[in-house]
């Protein structure tokens, strides 16, 4: 055989081992790495964002199973802490992209709810939701159906979004509405995680709610059908 061409192959099977070796050597860089640090940071400027609030669609919703009655409107929903500043992870973050008619009354913690929503991590890796790609008013509705559930089996940070606040000063959402929600792990699944979420993970949904179902007692009158305390 040619002496030049036993070279060639000689040089393809030492490049070979060299590629494979410094594939070896070359470590995968852990999606996960800081884990904590990373979401506690995402989370502090997600806060500065929804305070700033210059678009005017931000809202700053106090977690209601917390609810200090003493500090309500304060720091636009977010709780103080010691009169020193404001403890972020109890509140939701609300992004208010797109408005339905606004005469239904927000969903209640008896209520179910049929929506669509699309979860994801900090990293953008999905996680959970009932369709796929982006939020397509016209074409997403077409393809995938809303799901439906009671607004009391769900998550701290999904409650507090879908409810009124306990002061009024948030309505809540209404049939209609989209909305990114940005919820801290302590008012979602805290440090031991759920399923593939990890714990610390602080979650982003887009969600558009589509129906608030009332439950109905047993003379089959709905919620709405009987007069408020205020009437």
């Amino acid at each position: 055989m040619n002496k030049s061409i036993l070279w060639l192959i000689a040089l393809v099977v030492s490049l070979s081992f060299g590629f494979a070796s410094c594939a070896e050597d070359t470590e995968v860089e852990d999606p996960y790495a800081d884990w904590q640090g990373r979401n506690d940071h995402y989370l502090d400027s997600i806060a500065d964002v929804a305070r700033a609030n210059r678009d005017g669609k931000w809202m700053c919703v106090q977690n209601y199973k917390i609810w200090d009655e003493n500090l309500a409107g304060v720091g636009g929903g977010i709780t103080i802490s010691g009169g020193n500043g404001y403890e972020r992870t109890d509140s939701v973050y609300i992004h208010f992209l797109e408005y339905g008619p606004q005469q239904e009354k927000a969903a209640a913690f008896t209520d179910s709810v049929s929506v669509y929503y699309y979860g994801t991590l900090i990293n953008g890796e999905r996680f959970d939701g009932n369709y796929q790609g982006d939020w397509d008013s016209e074409v997403t509705p077409q393809i995938y159906s809303p799901t439906t559930f009671c607004v009391g089996s769900v998550v701290a940070g999904w409650q507090t979004a879908l409810m009124s606040s306990h002061d009024g000063t948030y309505e809540g959402m209404k049939p209609g509405d989209g909305v990114d929600i940005f919820i801290p792990y302590q008012m979602a699944y805290g440090t031991s995680g759920y399923g593939d979420i990890r714990g610390y993970s602080v979650l982003r949904f887009h969600m558009k709610l589509e129906e608030i179902i009332h439950p109905k007692g047993p003379d089959d009158r709905s919620r709405t059908a009987l007069p408020s305390i205020s009437e």
